[in-house]
């Protein structure tokens, strides 16, 4: 398992609050831009959607 480096994190929050379904081509775009798989990206996007709809459900 690797850890996203802050500056990861930051890209993809900030996509994330413009997309949070990047389709395949964002994904891809991504994957070159930070050096990570474009597996890894689609995970952390649908585990960032899961954490929102959690949140919602608590409040």
């Amino acid at each position: 398992r690797t850890r996203t480096t802050p500056e990861q994190l930051a890209v993809l929050e900030k996509t994330f609050s413009v997309n949070p379904s990047p389709n395949n081509r964002v994904r891809e775009q991504l994957s070159r831009e930070l050096g990570m798989s474009e597996r890894s990206i689609q995970i952390w996007f649908q585990n960032r959607r899961a954490k929102v709809k959690n949140i919602a459900k608590r409040s």
